[in-house]
């Protein structure tokens, strides 16, 4: 991942929300977003250059979300996850859990929770990414 570089890839079946999440999400905090309509796609395009944090549906044809999230863990393990619903169920929440998902949603999705989830999950990277600075400044 480019130093310094917060990259968010945003990822649902249907198009329409795909784009309209990262674009509205772009808009408000200023950051990198790249939607996918498809789960095999995201996952292929993340293995290549993973992302910093992955918004995911759950319910995708091809792989669900949380099939990409345990892959996606596999080539990346620093990546933070929002996992994004329509269906409230305990197996929802404890598969997000169990997987080590930052946050979980539901559809319709509140923006402005949403934005701060991901401030968040910012936070939490520029954190880490001054500790690895100090190691790296210290070895």
């Amino acid at each position: 991942m480019i130093k310094d570089q917060y990259r968010i890839m945003v990822v649902d079946d249907e198009p329409a929300i795909a784009e309209g999440v990262a674009d509205t999400l772009a808009a408000l905090t200023g950051h990198i977003y790249h939607p996918y309509s498809n789960a095999l796609q995201a996952l292929a395009a993340f293995t290549v250059h993973p992302y910093s944090l992955v918004l995911t549906d759950v319910t995708m044809p091809g792989l669900n979300g949380f099939e990409l999230l345990e892959k996606m863990k596999l080539v990346h393990p620093g990546t933070d996850f929002i996992v994004i619903t329509a269906h409230k169920s305990k197996d929802v929440v404890y598969n997000s859990h169990l997987l080590g998902a930052a946050n979980i949603f539901y559809k319709p999705l509140d923006i402005e929770e949403l934005e701060m989830a991901i401030h968040d999950c910012h936070r939490k990277f520029l954190i880490w990414q001054g500790r690895f600075q100090e190691v790296s400044f210290i070895n």
